[in-house]
């Protein structure tokens, strides 16, 4: 019982879910004011939204293995090498963020004609996902500043920068999206602008406040101080003044995690796919507010799952193993209880929080029987996102990353079976995800106790 007030870890993990729940009430902002433009808006925003997640993937790209290695660094109390690493971890987030925007205005329609046939809903969503896509620089500096902060035990910080960021949000929201004496009404994508400008703020109060916390060093250290074990790979700054083999070994750890979230976000533009077959705009309207609600979950657990990765990995820098293990025990059982609450809430007060965020009674119900059937889901799926932050924190991305994959991709089929060839309708692609998350947190379980991850090197 005393796991469960472990102070270390609620002082970590209580922030960084608090943090991780702005982009959710980002969302849930953006949904609630458009929720008056018809259920084609609110169809365009939960398939625009899905094609973002791809943007936040990418952010995973640079923030696991950037998080991974600073803490290691920080853990073994070698301060220049982390700021080093830090300084490096930024440039890679702004070239890389710079890249998506130019890549995402000409995707965008493709990726958007892959989730929806309905070219009403295309009409708003391309707009809204080349203007948040064009601006992925701002939003991949935040992602890459948050892993830095988290790495150095600080997850207080990113709230308050997180904060700022969403109360601005909070203010634009219904001024672009219907307009205000000069201002002209944007629609959906004067959500899109929204977030880009508090996106915008976000990054420059993160560059300063990184600089002011002493957490960048732009000149390399010594080789004695960046060499974490006597085969650690080492390099110099380049063109553009990259490190390529600290790049190497950022991307190392990275890589896996970001194409298990792209992956993931693919397969849930089809199965959005699906839900239009089973049951038209209603259905992804629907699906769309099932995954706000059942986002708080995700959330909490992306929250001590951050908590858990920071910790292992100072612990693992400080040769510890055995603390690290027991921080994932303690995190992993204070998510389930939390999310075991959660799962309550949403199956007692699923009417009343569909009603909230739908407009339309199909809609409204779909998404209720989303919420009660996911919630039986929710506290296994709590463990499995802390040992993945714990395998991250180990810089051990790729075993949790072949189990997703396997059962993200069996989802799709399951899901046209279930849904479509066996006419259990949209409800049935619930039941899919459901059970498939389930099984997923069994075998992420089992793997965590074989132990490997011990001996990873970054």
């Amino acid at each position: 019982m005393r796991r469960l007030f472990d102070r270390r870890v609620l002082s970590l993990a209580l922030p960084a879910v608090a943090s991780a729940m702005v982009p959710l009430i980002h969302r849930a902002v953006d949904m609630f004011w458009v929720r008056d433009l018809g259920t084609t808006t609110t169809a365009a925003l939960t398939v625009s939204t899905l094609t973002v997640w791809l943007q936040h993937a990418l952010g995973m790209l640079i923030g696991v293995g950037l998080g991974a290695l600073v803490a290691r660094y920080a853990g073994a109390k070698r301060r220049d090498a982390a700021g080093y690493v830090a300084s490096q971890g930024l440039r890679h987030a702004a070239w890389l963020g710079l890249a998506f925007g130019a890549a995402g205005w000409y995707l965008a329609p493709l990726v958007i004609a892959g989730a929806t046939d309905k070219a009403a809903v295309a009409a708003q969503a391309v707009p809204y996902t080349r203007l948040v896509w064009c601006g992925s620089l701002l939003i991949m500096i935040p992602f890459a500043g948050d892993a830095i902060f988290r790495a150095h035990a600080d997850t207080k910080t990113p709230l308050r920068l997180g904060v700022v960021g969403l109360s601005l949000n909070l203010v634009l929201d219904p001024l672009l999206i219907y307009g205000w004496g000069p201002i002209p009404a944007l629609g959906l994508t004067g959500a899109g602008a929204a977030t880009l400008i508090a996106s915008g703020v976000a990054t420059v109060l993160h560059l300063r406040t990184l600089r002011a916390h002493g957490h960048l060093h732009a000149e390399r250290p010594d080789d004695e101080a960046l060499r974490l074990k006597a085969d650690t790979r080492l390099g110099m700054p380049g063109i553009l003044g990259i490190d390529r083999v600290l790049a190497v070994r950022i991307l190392k750890v990275g890589i896996p995690v970001a194409a298990s979230s792209l992956l993931f976000n693919a397969i849930y533009l089809w199965i959005l796919r699906v839900a239009y077959w089973a049951g038209g705009d209603a259905a992804q309207a629907g699906l769309g507010v099932g995954h706000t609600g059942e986002g708080v979950a995700w959330i909490m657990g992306m929250g001590w799952s951050a908590a858990a990765a920071a910790l292992v990995g100072r612990a693992l820098g400080a040769g510890s193993p055995n603390q690290a293990a027991r921080h994932v025990r303690v995190a992993a059982m204070q998510c389930m209880v939390l999310s075991g609450v959660w799962a309550i809430v949403l199956y007692v007060f699923a009417d009343p929080l569909a009603a909230f965020f739908a407009e339309g009674a199909e809609a409204q119900f779909h998404g209720a029987a989303y919420f009660r059937i996911v919630a039986i889901c929710l506290i296994p799926q709590a463990a499995d996102l802390v040992i993945g932050g714990g395998f991250g924190g180990a810089g051990n991305t790729l075993p949790p990353t072949v189990i997703s994959i396997v059962f993200s991709l069996a989802r799709v089929p399951l899901a046209w079976l279930v849904a479509i060839h066996l006419d259990y309708g949209v409800h049935g692609i619930f039941w899919v995800i459901t059970l498939t998350a389930i099984l997923r947190a069994l075998v992420i379980i089992a793997w965590w106790k074989r132990g490997a991850w011990r001996t990873s090197n970054v």
